[in-house]
């Protein structure tokens, strides 16, 4: 939150010099060092605000470090320490990959010595009893100097002696078991290669033999050439066949045109040569396609498209010639005889065989070309039938071709793995008398002096540190977490309304409610003053000239609203003006208790319209202050402040006073605040500090700007001065105590050369 991490600034009204260009940038230094201060001082306020968390948690803290130290036992450290270093060059082709170790290799070596292995031979080592050890033994580290090769090992232990026992009995077991490791893992690496060989020679073997069966059964030496010849026949055959489907397509593409086109068409399509279309040879037509061909060649409507026959008998063309002979005959003889006409009957009688021969003609080229049709499709199946049985064969032959190159590849395969585990066995043979490294004991363990732990003082010292910071913390972790409004910056920047000032907490009299009233206080005190300067902020404001009516509410109860009503009325009235007090709150409203009034007749009596309002108007002890009672507590405030009576009771009240104050209820707790609130010309918001929930006082505001409330300001009210938190507006309003007093003229004299002191 803003209020933690963020102090307010302190309030400032003394002049200020004009900031020069240089200082307008980032002020000057001690105008930093003194806010640095403040920061600085704000925190210390809050830890000291919960101090009582700080100084628990350090008692605690402290509690459980001594008990722990009286519970621990005196514990010892001894160590010793290792290099690790390189020994022989070994050529590359000679080092033994197999045991090539990945990571850092000090690490490696660290965590062998921690492994239970070394601990258990390092136990048996040293020949101490094993309970004796399980006893005394705590724990075992392995440091690495940084930088360097050495190795560290510190035991820590209850018995000095055994201490350093233990370490050295760890050092020998590790430089024992990095001896047998080497042993162990060449004679390992040179039996499992040994084996690998046998295995990678019997495959081998067996990988031969069964290359040397393939290629008997399947005879696989001239298989290549097999596989092209297949080929060639197989594209072939695939030719012919697209050839046949071609022709028979456009043979099936004449069909309907046919049946639609005239016999003389008809013959001349059917009786066209099978071998040419129009000038086009099949393989160009093959090349072209079938949808190419078909637009190519029929373009011209029903009978300029069948440009194709398959049959040619030029007799139909003699039998045609003289049919159109006859017919040029007969027209002739009709216009020299009539129809019945020897002559004319005689023609017709040729003309009609003439027909009949040409529709035997017509009939035996449609036979042609269905069986032309027919034998396309036989031909086309049959290519077909002949190039699966090559598909076949080329599949088989290629099946064959691949199975062949992958024995020959894994017999490769073999003979290269062969080789190379052959090679490494001679390589390790010539290895294994070279160490690739050298291990020493550089520094012996002997037993400590004293022990380790506990560290009385710096273990309380470190116990201190950590419950006073658990404690600073959990202070600010509550500081943050505490969402109440505190500090009058917070009004201003984080609900954007005027501050009309801060209202000190009183110790008031609850059996007395008249020693409330701001008439009945000490005039000087810090309390009137500060409700003078809430009256004053609220007369000089920008709204005021158009102020009639105020309203004052707050978020919830028992934030100090009734009061600050009371005595800002009373203010008011003391500053000459007219001034009605209305106790709004029909709830719960006792504002009449304060000036030892009745509750009587009033507002709901009036707002029911039993009565009138200059008849409810009760006289307060206060000159120029008049109130108006709640009246009985009806069952439905919210209605009664909706009736036209408020308005004409505003109306009226406008006119005989200067001010009109509403004591109105919550605005979370009922719903006729807001509608008062809405209806009065201002409204003045009640924040009871360190109090109020800042989301809560927000909502509040929300609320009364979407009913259309005219907000004008906030009162921060209930303010603990004396609190810690509030250290500088305790400063600046105890000038609140300031009182009136003589001087003679030498204490008015030191008074002021104090003063200018102060000030130079």
């Amino acid at each position: 939150m803003k209020n933690l991490f963020t102090p307010p600034t302190p309030p400032d009204f003394s002049p200020k010099p004009a900031a020069s260009p240089a200082m307008s940038s980032g002020g000057t230094p001690d105008e930093a060092k003194h806010f640095d201060i403040v920061d600085l001082k704000q925190y210390f306020h809050i830890v000291v605000k919960r101090i009582w968390l700080v100084a628990l948690c350090f008692v605690i803290s402290l509690a459980v470090v001594v008990v722990m130290m009286i519970r621990q036992v005196p514990v010892y450290r001894c160590q010793a320490t290792m290099l690790i270093s390189g020994g022989l060059p070994v050529p590359s082709r000679l080092q033994q990959q197999e045991v090539k170790l990945y990571g850092d290799y000090l690490a490696t070596q660290e965590r062998i010595i921690r492994s239970s292995l070394l601990q258990k031979r390092a136990k048996e080592r040293v020949g101490w009893p094993a309970d004796q050890v399980a006893n005394l033994l705590r724990n075992v580290h392995i440091y690495r100097d940084t930088q360097t090769s050495f190795l560290s090992i510190v035991v820590e232990s209850l018995d000095p002696i055994f201490g350093a026992e233990y370490a050295n009995a760890l050092a020998e077991e590790y430089i024992d078991f990095k001896a047998e490791e080497r042993m162990d893992t060449s004679q390992a690496t040179v039996i499992s290669l040994t084996q690998q060989a046998n295995r990678l020679r019997e495959e081998l073997k067996k990988s031969d033999l069964r290359v040397i069966e393939y290629e008997k059964e399947n005879k696989v030496i001239a298989i290549q050439e097999r596989g092209n010849i297949a080929a060639r026949y197989l594209a072939e055959l695939s030719a012919k066949a697209a050839g046949y489907r071609t022709e028979r397509m456009l043979l099936e593409a004449q069909q309907p045109l046919i049946t639609q086109a005239s016999d003389e068409i008809v013959l001349t399509t059917l009786a066209a040569p099978a071998s040419s279309f129009m000038g086009y040879s099949m393989p160009s037509i093959m090349a072209l396609g079938v949808e190419a061909t078909n637009t190519a060649m029929f373009t011209g409507g029903a009978e300029g498209l069948i440009e194709r026959g398959v049959v040619a008998q030029p007799s139909w063309k003699s039998v045609r010639r003289k049919k159109s002979e006859l017919e040029s005959e007969l027209v002739d003889l009709r216009t020299k005889f009539r129809d019945a006409h020897p002559r004319v009957q005689a023609v017709l009688a040729q003309i009609k065989e003439y027909d009949r021969e040409l529709n035997v003609e017509l009939q035996y080229a449609l036979q042609q070309y269905y069986s032309e049709l027919e034998s396309l499709e036989i031909k086309e199946k049959s290519a077909l039938l002949v190039e699966k049985e090559w598909e076949d064969q080329a599949l088989d032959v290629a099946r064959k071709a691949h199975e062949y190159a992958n024995l020959k590849q894994n017999v490769a395969r073999l003979q290269s793995l062969y080789d190379l585990v052959f090679n490494r066995l001679k390589e390790i043979d010539i290895s294994i008398g070279i160490e690739p490294e050298s291990i020493r004991i550089m520094e012996r363990a002997i037993p400590a002096q004293g022990p380790m732990a506990p560290r009385r003082m710096q273990s309380i010292f470190v116990a201190a540190l950590i419950g006073i910071g658990v404690g600073i913390m959990l202070v600010f972790m509550l500081e943050y977490i505490d969402d109440s409004i505190r500090y009058p910056e917070e009004i201003t920047k984080g609900m954007g309304l005027p501050f009309f000032g801060v209202i000190p907490s009183a110790s008031w009299d609850t059996e007395d409610l008249r020693s409330h009233i701001l008439a009945n206080i000490d005039q000087k005190s810090g309390m009137a003053e500060a409700y003078r300067n809430v009256r004053s902020a609220l007369l000089f404001s920008s709204v005021n000239s158009k102020t009639k009516s105020l309203a004052i509410t707050s978020s919830v109860p028992r934030e100090g609203k009734t009061t600050t009503s009371m005595n800002l009325a009373v203010s008011l009235a003391q500053a000459g003006m007219r001034v009605l007090l209305v106790d709004a709150d029909m709830r719960r409203g006792e504002l009449h208790k304060y000036f030892g009034l009745e509750a009587g007749r009033g507002l709901s009596d009036m707002l029911i319209g039993q009565i009138k309002p200059e008849s409810i108007i009760q006289r307060t002890p206060i000159a120029n202050l008049d109130m108006i009672t709640t009246g009985p507590f009806p069952p439905n405030p919210a209605e009664l402040v909706l009736r036209p009576e408020l308005k004409s009771f505003l109306a009226y009240a406008e006119r005989s006073y200067d001010k009109i104050i509403f004591d109105c209820p919550p605005l979370m707790a009922v719903s006729e605040s807001g509608i008062l609130c809405s209806m009065a010309d201002a409204v003045v918001f009640v924040v009871w500090a360190g109090q109020t929930s800042r989301k809560l006082a927000k909502l509040s505001v929300r609320i009364l700007q979407e009913r259309g409330a005219n907000l004008i300001g906030c009162v921060l009210n209930n303010l603990e001065f004396g609190r810690v938190g509030y250290y500088y507006y305790s400063t600046y309003y105890g000038y609140y105590d300031y009182d009136y007093h003589y001087e003679d003229k030498a204490d008015g004299k030191k008074a002021e050369k104090k003063s200018e002191n102060k000030q130079g």
